[in-house]
């Protein structure tokens, strides 16, 4: 019985097989290197994985679908899964001594995390990552094919948009914005030659093209039926994550992000970030601890810096004698969908979604704004960004609040 560490690439995986820590994991990882197998993602490769009787497997969250095929194979074989994050693995593997980045490195470090002591939180429970399985991993999946299609939908757009330049103008600069009838954008399927759209016919008899002796060639008609079967397939993802969203478990959760303004593709996200909502209470309840700090005792909202950490808005300070500075952390993709979230639904200077929290969000970024403008005149695109994460650690407390009420009071 082993404990596997897994460095997880394309098609393929480093093994390090440990049972205990060992007294010295520099000298052993010396002596042993030769014993770390490389496995491809066949077969052979779940054989030789199997063959160690593993007890456990220690992994990083490897892109979606790199992890996925040895997760999945773990979960047939009823073999449990320990995820270590990314920020995690580097500390650990400096911790131990590594100072390069190699597989079979991280596959050694992965095993001997498993086995340390120090891996471990302030109420002692081991810092693993957790996924949940069931509705919320189907409803993971489909937020990241929405993404991937999005897009190659946003790629062939641009791509046919230079076409239309030529072949026709009237139609370059139009927006294509898909019916919530047909599952695709009209004027797209007109191109497409799949849908009779008048009044783009009507627009395409009247264009200059006529004039320079220019028609629309095949390849924009079948560049166009391309940009149609995408956006069918989104239609359909959206279609099926729809009803997972409103399956009874996670009423509560959907309800606040209502108030935000947070669209379905968002909301999944979030579900997937956050849901159980349990993991960041201690006891049911926040975890708030106070400090003694020159004599003044601070509030430190552990809890609170957990959620945000989860949704991409944590950071670390670096500090060399008065030189100090911020680096963000947690989930990259989690970060830039709140970006996109704040700019479209909180910076308008008149909000369309009329809610109390949304009307919080858009004051407070009015109030920064002038507040930055006035101190850095000119420099307004820098205060601009600087505005919207102020609002989105905000955001996100507020969110923090409205889930405790609703998911810990009931």
């Amino acid at each position: 019985m082993a404990i596997i560490g897994l460095d997880v690439g394309r098609g393929n995986a480093v093994v390090a097989a440990l049972n205990e820590f060992p007294r010295n994991p520099k000298r052993y990882f010396s002596q042993h290197r030769r014993n770390f197998l490389r496995l491809q993602a066949n077969q052979e490769g779940i054989n030789t994985l199997l063959s160690f009787s593993p007890q456990g497997i220690v992994m990083e969250p490897t892109g979606m679908w790199y992890s996925a095929f040895w997760s999945a194979c773990a979960a047939k074989n009823s073999i449990p899964i320990f995820w270590v994050g990314h920020a995690d693995l580097s500390a650990q593997r400096h911790s131990y001594g590594f100072k390069n980045k190699r597989d079979d490195e991280d596959a050694f470090c992965l095993a001997l995390t498993y086995f340390d002591d120090r891996f471990v939180d302030a109420h002692e429970r081991k810092r693993f990552l957790t996924f949940e399985a069931g509705t919320i991993a189907r409803i993971r999946e489909l937020f990241f094919e929405l993404k991937q299609l999005g897009k190659c939908r946003t790629l062939e757009i641009n791509q046919l948009r230079q076409r239309l330049a030529l072949e026709f103008p009237e139609l370059q600069k139009q927006y294509f914005i898909r019916s919530k009838k047909l599952g695709f954008s009209p004027a797209l399927g007109w191109l497409a030659s799949q849908h009779n759209y008048s009044q783009i016919k009507n627009k395409y008899a009247r264009s200059v093209a006529h004039q320079i002796g220019v028609s629309i060639s095949g390849y924009t008609r079948a560049h166009a039926s391309s940009i149609c079967n995408t956006e069918m397939r989104i239609t359909a993802a959206e279609k099926e994550l729809t009803p997972l969203l409103q399956k009874q478990q996670f009423k509560a959760y959907i309800e606040v992000f209502r108030e935000f303004g947070f669209g379905i593709r968002n909301q999944a996200l979030l579900l997937n970030m956050i849901y159980p909502f349990d993991k960041f209470l201690i006891d049911a309840r926040p975890w708030v601890e106070w400090e003694d700090i020159n004599g003044k005792w601070q509030k430190r909202h552990r809890s609170l810096r957990s959620f945000q950490a989860y949704l991409g808005l944590s950071y670390t300070i670096r500090q060399s004698g008065e030189q100090k500075t911020k680096k963000f952390g947690g989930s990259d993709i989690c970060r830039s969908q709140l970006y996109e979230w704040a700019v479209a639904v909180v910076c308008p200077e008149h909000a369309k979604l009329n809610t109390i929290v949304i009307q919080k969000l858009n004051a407070k970024f009015n109030e920064l704004r002038k507040w930055d403008s006035d101190r850095n005149p000119g420099n307004d695109a820098i205060a601009g960004k600087d505005a919207i994460i102020r609002v989105l650690f905000m955001a996100t407390r507020l969110l923090f609040q409205e889930l405790c009420k609703k998911l810990t009071l009931r």
